[in-house]
């Protein structure tokens, strides 16, 4: 072990630039991946769009710092248009002896517009390994008439009655029937989120959910904010 001693730092420098390499391959070979979907599907690529980093304050924005929007995929899934990306950002812990280490949080992001501009209203699987109490200005939790979407979800808003108004109970009742999927009114945006990589089936599953709900939102709601749904 002595013999290997002089040797150690010179090691960890060819390991440490083996996995920088590995890591740029494992990413360029996801980027090809993506680009190849994109065009079979007539979806459009860009491999970094910072705008998007800035453009809402909920989850999973506003934390951490170096904030990165990549792999942003433009396309409709039937007549729903959307955005699909990789976001992340880091935070960062020191130690007694003065070291720093830095965490990169991965987020798969999916934002469909919507027709005029709404509250916020957050909806999250209950069983969500994350929690984000009070993420988007002044939301408050909302129990619903369903116990059993009470149960499986948690529902937060800045205005009670607004979530009430588009969780409807056909809209309740579609979604304790899907996949749980954490998604957020915000402004004119339904935003879809969670943690990891992207992934173009999780794309076209949350542009399919985002549809339903936004579908559902009953006309008066519109009508409230100067949208006639049917024009």
């Amino acid at each position: 072990m002595e013999t290997l001693a002089p040797l150690l730092p010179y090691l960890f420098v060819v390991g440490f630039v083996g996995s920088v390499i590995w890591s740029y391959v494992r990413n360029r070979q996801r980027r090809d991946a993506l680009l190849t979907l994109a065009a079979a599907r007539g979806w459009s690529y860009t491999a970094s769009d910072s705008a998007l980093c800035l453009r809402w304050y909920g989850v999973p924005f506003g934390r951490g710092d170096n904030p990165k929007a990549v792999n942003v995929l433009n396309g409709s899934v039937g007549a729903r248009t959307f955005a699909a990306f990789d976001y992340s950002y880091e935070t960062h812990l020191s130690d007694s002896r003065g070291g720093r280490s830095t965490t990169v949080h991965p987020y798969a992001v999916c934002v469909v517009p919507l027709p005029a501009p709404l509250g916020d209203v957050q909806v999250e699987p209950e069983n969500a390994l994350e929690r984000f109490a009070g993420a988007v200005g002044l939301m408050q939790d909302v129990a619903l008439e369903s116990e059993d979407f009470n149960r499986r979800f948690r529902v937060s808003a800045t205005n009670p009655k607004l979530a009430s108004d588009v969780l409807t109970p056909r809209t309740m009742e579609y979604l304790l029937a899907v996949q749980p999927l954490a998604w957020r009114i915000e402004g004119t945006d339904l935003i879809c989120w969670r943690s990891g990589k992207l992934d173009p089936e999780w794309v076209v599953r949350s542009v399919g959910v985002a549809d339903r709900v936004v579908e559902s939102i009953p006309a008066f709601v519109w009508k409230d904010r100067d949208y006639d749904p049917r024009s």
